[in-house]
């Protein structure tokens, strides 16, 4: 299986207090309906979680992304992400939400590296690294933007 490591960057600024805002972040089950394409989200440890995502096809591939991360947090504005291949995973996925206040909202910087197991031939390759690349900077975008809608509400 091929992987391709994407690492995509971005913020958004929400009116909403940060202790708001990283207590919704550090409920990983609750801020997973932000996440487009999820099929569910469980808490299986203490601050450690299993993302299972809907299927997606391109062409003659399908996949459904799964992966188990473990939440680290400083109570404050930084919560760290990490996978550790837990059993039936096929994605490795590493990230940190930086929070800062300013004034009633707070701005919020996620920066997410993906890395999905990716079931295609070599000759295949290339034309889905585009696809994954696409889809990881989709996914943090309308996250974001669900996030917002969210704590806005």
């Amino acid at each position: 299986m091929a992987k391709f490591p994407t690492t995509v960057e971005k913020s958004i600024t929400v009116k909403a207090p940060i202790d708001e805002v990283y207590a919704y972040l550090w409920d990983a089950v609750a801020s997973s309906s932000c996440i487009a394409g999820i099929d569910h989200c469980d808490k299986v440890g203490e601050a450690t979680y299993r993302f299972v995502f809907e299927p997606k096809s391109v062409g003659p591939v399908s996949m459904a992304v799964q992966y188990t991360a473990t939440y680290e947090g400083n109570g404050t504005d930084s919560i760290t992400f990490k996978t550790f291949g837990a059993d039936g995973d096929n994605t490795d996925v590493e990230g940190i939400a930086r929070l800062k206040a300013n004034g009633d909202s707070t701005k919020i910087v996620l920066k997410q590296m993906t890395a999905p197991d990716t079931p295609v031939p070599r000759l295949l390759q290339g034309m889905l690294r585009s696809f994954v690349e696409s889809e990881a900077e989709g996914t943090i975008k309308t996250f974001l933007s669900n996030l917002k809608k969210q704590l806005e509400a």
